[in-house]
């Protein structure tokens, strides 16, 4: 492997790594977001079981009251005038009348009071529900706001590593033809270095003949020297 291909696939792997991390941060970001989301919806839920057991006291208060108030208004009824004795018929009649007519609005009034509360309390847990509702519609909305932008994240994150990928594999293609053009013409140049190491051992080849035969001249007489090249000559005519 080259240094290029080296430092290709040390930057490849860099940056494989930086989307890694940035993909972890993201998903830990969302996590977190998810964790404070369930946390504040156990609040939320602590605080209406509160409120419900508030209110159940509270009912159960104000019906002891208002039981406590029809026992003791029994227990006057129970009890004889002191002046019974003392008055006539007509007035006893016209005495329990009147204390018939009170009972009757007290009781009347206690009613009256109950369906209230009665009411009054539907209406709470009606609202309690419907806060509930909306709380519960608001929490889905943010998962799936969650859900979708987690899916769009990832399929950005998915286009942008295929996008270098592809960009990695033309640029390492690109390197592999330049290398093949490369390999190709270091070929050409050897067969070239070749041919004229050739040449050039041929060349000194002759070059020491030359050398001797200047060396034979120099020693031989001339009709010696003619018969010896000339006959060299013509024995490479022939050949």
């Amino acid at each position: 492997m080259s240094s290029g291909e080296q430092t290709q696939d040390k930057k490849t792997l860099f940056s494989s790594l930086v989307q890694k991390k940035q993909a972890e941060t993201e998903a830990q970001k969302i996590q977190n977001r998810i964790l404070q989301l369930k946390i504040e919806h156990e609040k939320v839920l602590k605080r209406i079981q509160q409120d419900e057991e508030r209110a159940d006291e509270i009912y159960k208060h104000r019906v002891e009251i208002q039981l406590k108030k029809e026992h003791k208004l029994k227990q006057k009824q129970a009890q004889p005038p002191p002046f019974s004795l003392a008055i006539s018929h007509h007035q006893r009649q016209i005495l329990k009348k009147i204390k018939e007519d009170e009972l009757q609005k007290k009781k009347s009034e206690a009613k009256i009071f109950r369906e209230q509360l009665k009411k009054d309390f539907q209406s709470v847990q009606m609202q309690k529900s419907l806060e509930q509702e909306v709380y519960r519609i608001k929490a889905i909305q943010v998962k799936e706001d969650e859900r979708q932008s987690t899916e769009v994240a990832v399929q950005k994150m998915k286009q942008k590593r295929e996008k270098v990928r592809y960009q990695i594999e033309n640029e390492k293609d690109k390197i592999n033809k330049e290398k093949e053009l490369y390999d190709f013409k270091i070929s050409e140049l050897e067969q070239q270095e070749q041919l004229a190491m050739m040449e050039l051992q041929n060349s000194l080849a002759h070059q020491q003949q030359v050398q001797k035969k200047i060396e034979q001249a120099q020693k031989l007489s001339p009709s010696d020297y003619e018969k010896q090249y000339q006959n060299n000559k013509n024995s490479e005519t022939t050949q």
